[in-house]
């Protein structure tokens, strides 16, 4: 079974966590997996990500110039793949382009990571646009679609979007354990020490993160705890209106912005509570690394949070875009370690055994040949 794994752009998100996380498929005896990458320069390139891959790269300089949908064209002509396989609206887009009146016998499959939300005012317009062409391309195009949560399945289905293309294979991460003094390091790189309870969000720098919720709460709570701070790992549109709201609350000395990491899972090994203020997410990387590190996990109740972790089991659950309450779970975890450990160590054996990367891999390979055989 020959994949073709089509990517365009490979900027900091869920999806090339999921490319990197897949990539391994392609080791396997009956399986060759090899990602095509088309990067326009003005992108964002999650750099780490896009080096483990198995790739070829076609990079677009002017995108008005189309010479770019020549190569791509030749490229799959060339590799005559028995999948092309997809990940977002703009992947979905260039594989139907490339390949119009192509001799080609191919299965078009698709991961499906949620709906496009839009970060800028542009990108708003266009959004209806993405998202349209999306559930089109799944209704009439697509001839499997493995979606990463249970509830992105029943939003679909009331897209007209056959019920037999399905399939649910939820985010995996590998395991990972930090070395013994990453704590230590890492808390003296920040300034601070063992007297200190962090609170840690890694997250892009996105309206639909709701971070300025986790700041307000973070402002509410603070001047009962002189020992709390703030870690703030991620970039995005919002990291200047974000700053610009800790500096308004008064609180720079507090919160820190430690920009884009490769090292979040040690970032995560030297914080104490993760909070996860989103407004939405299919199934989220983050949380899935906050798992996996054993952290007491505050999360939002939307449909991919509450598909990860229960309330009062391996989190707790706090409503969508409400900084008060955010701001009193913070506070029973300060004033619970019991509570905290309890919730780590929940969240820790969830991970374990439902969302581990071995499953994912597992589990996308014996649906990629299912899909290849119908």
């Amino acid at each position: 079974m020959k994949i073709l794994s089509l990517h365009w752009g490979f900027s900091h998100g869920g999806v090339a966590t999921y490319a990197e996380n897949i990539e391994p498929i392609g080791s396997l005896p009956s399986v060759k997996l090899r990602s095509l990458c088309v990067l326009p320069n003005f992108r964002d390139i999650n750099q780490k990500s896009l080096d483990s891959l198995d790739k070829s790269i076609i990079q677009i300089n002017k995108l008005s110039s189309l010479s770019w949908t020549f190569e791509v064209r030749k490229y799959i002509a060339k590799e005559q793949p028995d999948i092309i396989f997809t990940h977002g609206f703009n992947a979905h887009f260039v594989s139907l382009l490339t390949t119009i009146l192509l001799p080609l016998k191919v299965k078009r499959i698709v991961s499906y990571h949620g709906d496009y939300f839009p970060n800028t005012t542009k990108q708003r317009f266009m959004a209806p646009i993405y998202n349209g062409f999306t559930n089109w391309f799944l209704r009439k195009k697509a001839d499997g679609i493995i979606c990463v949560a249970h509830h992105t399945v029943q939003k679909l289905l009331k897209k007209n979007i056959p019920d037999y293309k399905f399939a649910v294979v939820h985010n995996g991460i590998p395991s990972y354990k930090s070395l013994e003094d990453t704590r230590e390091t890492l808390r003296s790189e920040w300034g601070y020490d063992e007297s200190h309870i962090i609170i840690c969000i890694a997250s892009r720098h996105e309206k639909i993160k709701g971070l300025e919720y986790l700041i307000e709460a973070f402002s509410i709570v603070s001047p009962k705890f002189s020992e709390l701070r703030l870690v703030m790992i991620g970039e995005g549109t919002q990291t200047h209106a974000l700053k610009t709201l800790v500096a308004l609350k008064k609180l720079e000395s507090r919160i820190q912005f430690v920009g884009q990491r490769s090292d979040v899972a040690d970032c995560l090994s030297a914080t104490d509570i993760f909070a996860l203020p989103s407004l939405s997410e299919a199934h989220s990387i983050g949380l899935l690394e906050a798992m996996r590190a054993g952290k007491a996990i505050i999360a939002t109740e939307i449909e991919g949070n509450i598909e990860t972790v229960s309330d009062n089991k391996e989190a707790l659950i706090v409503p969508v875009k409400d900084a008060s309450s955010l701001s009193v779970a913070i506070e029973k975890l300060l004033k619970d370690t019991d509570l905290r450990a309890r919730l780590g160590k929940a969240a820790s054996k969830r991970f374990n055994s439902e969302f581990t990367v071995e499953m994912m891999r597992s589990k996308t390979t014996q649906l990629l040949k299912d899909f290849s055989n119908r």
